[in-house]
């Protein structure tokens, strides 16, 4: 008898295209599956429609949640999983007929814990932007653990950090171990890998491109991030530092691109108080810099090697406490980012 694949899906307000979004997951060859849809607080008929679609198909169970964003949605999910492996896709995106059956294949390959492979990233135009590829490769859990940094940048050879539609994952490991999304609005995802890495063994990237990604808006996507995006950038450095800082103090590297991240992302922080929809006024934007800088307590880090001038001339001003100086800084990068000159600059 084949293994059960649980696949657990969040889904907020989609309920005009909720029926497409798990097509492709009804579809597959594998048909040992259950399909976990949690309806994330939805305001529009989203649940409705969820109940319609497992009245169809007695693979799919949904269920409905109070509004908590989609870690805690998938939390919620693994908790009513009951397969041997469990698979996390975003609602709104397309993965290939025959993907779980190669992904239950290349777990049981020499007792693999976690698949990594492939994807395409697609554009609001229907245009191939890029593809993520792996070459076939068996690595120990232990020995990435050692030297991580190839694991979180995201053109290595060997990414790991990420979304998690990308990754195949055993739920018995999860269960065992009590690995949960971290309950953050943003950056869960790499949470939750950080935290399941470090009971993995044994991880195989295949060759195979088996998701299709639909890349949002990109003009867009700055307007989405929340006034209070600083809390998710805290909470996520927060669970590195308990889990990928851990793993080998003498993994330099790593350390370096895990403080790299965190000051870049302090750094976004005060550079979304400049976003229209927050409608800030000088002052109310210099308060709330003096405010995430003080939060993330980056002054008391020391500066990563690898940061780059912008990064590392707030990181000076911070440390001397020159607010209205890094006010300075942000409001010229936000107006070189809004005309399109930052680029135009990169290249020259």
């Amino acid at each position: 008898m084949k293994d059960l694949v649980s696949i657990v899906v969040p889904i907020y307000n989609m309920g005009n295209t909720i029926e497409k979004c798990v097509e492709s997951l009804r579809n597959q060859e594998y048909e040992e599956i259950e399909i976990i849809l949690v309806d994330d607080g939805s305001k529009d008929d989203s649940y409705k429609n969820c109940l319609l679609i497992a009245e169809k198909d007695k693979r799919v169970k949904a269920f409905h949640t109070e509004n908590q964003g989609s870690g805690p949605a998938r939390n919620y999910g693994i908790a009513q999983s009951s397969g041997r492996y469990i698979y996390f896709p975003d609602a709104d995106d397309y993965l290939e007929p025959n993907a779980i059956s190669k992904l239950v294949d290349a777990m049981k390959y020499e007792d693999s814990d976690l698949v990594v492979f492939g994807y395409k990233n697609i554009g609001q135009k229907n245009n191939l932007i890029s593809i993520k590829k792996y070459d076939e490769l068996m690595c120990e859990g232990q020995k990435l653990r050692d030297s991580y940094s190839e694991c979180i940048l995201q053109d290595s050879k060997l990414t790991i950090q990420g979304a998690p539609w990308n990754k195949f994952f055993d739920l018995k490991v999860i269960k065992d171990n009590n690995i949960l999304y971290p309950p953050l609005r943003r950056h869960q995802d790499e949470g939750f890998i950080a935290r399941y890495m470090c009971y993995a063994k044994k991880v195989h990237f295949i060759e195979d491109v088996l998701y299709t990604y639909y890349v949002n808006d990109l003009s867009k996507v700055w307007q989405k991030y929340p006034l209070n995006y600083i809390d998710a950038v805290i909470g996520l450095h927060n669970v590195w530092c308990e889990t990928i800082k851990t793993w080998n103090s003498s993994d330099a590297l790593t350390h370096d691109i895990v403080e790299k991240w965190f000051v870049c992302n302090v750094v976004k922080s005060c550079e979304l108080t400049f976003a229209p929809k927050h409608n800030l006024s000088i002052k109310e934007r210099i308060a709330y810099i003096a405010e995430f800088l003080e939060k993330s307590n980056i002054k008391e880090i020391e500066i990563p090697k690898s940061l780059g001038k912008y990064h590392k001339k707030i990181m000076v001003l911070a440390k001397k406490s020159q607010i209205k100086c890094i006010y300075r800084w942000l409001k010229f990068k936000v107006f070189l980012q809004k005309t399109k000159l930052l680029n135009f600059i990169k290249r020259i």
